[in-house]
């Protein structure tokens, strides 16, 4: 790694902190204290940078009513076909009912005017 030489000027304020740097970490050159000091810096900017695209931006207001509004009306759609389902099921089901009815009341009054019509011929025959 080549290593570039420069002439620096600080403050007061950040000479003392680059020195107590130097202390906290245990080196011995100040370039080596500002090399690492820009390293982290440099993580850092790129960890928020990852961050940002981590977080999923709030979706408006307009767009939360649009998507609830929008979930309401397939799930009126889907119990709107389920209860057509049903009823269409439930009219089935009476019309057989209906018909079972009717073909039984049928079979009694033709076994009613079998017997009538017999009792009339036995009648006549005598």
């Amino acid at each position: 790694m080549m290593k570039q030489r420069r002439m620096v000027s600080f403050n007061r304020e950040t000479d003392d902190y680059l020195q107590q740097y130097m202390k906290e970490q245990h080196l011995r050159f100040p370039g080596d204290a500002i090399a690492r000091i820009c390293l982290e810096h440099q993580t850092m900017k790129e960890e928020k940078q990852e961050t940002r695209k981590k977080i999923v931006p709030v979706p408006s207001v307009e767009e939360m009513v649009g998507a609830i509004s929008k979930k309401i009306n397939q799930l009126m759609e889907t119990e709107r076909l389920f209860l057509r389902n049903e009823w269409s099921c439930m009219e089935e089901s009476m019309k057989r009912s209906m018909v079972e009815v009717f073909e039984q009341v049928e079979e009694k009054q033709a076994a009613k005017r079998g017997e009538l019509v017999t009792a009339i011929l036995e009648r006549y025959n005598q």
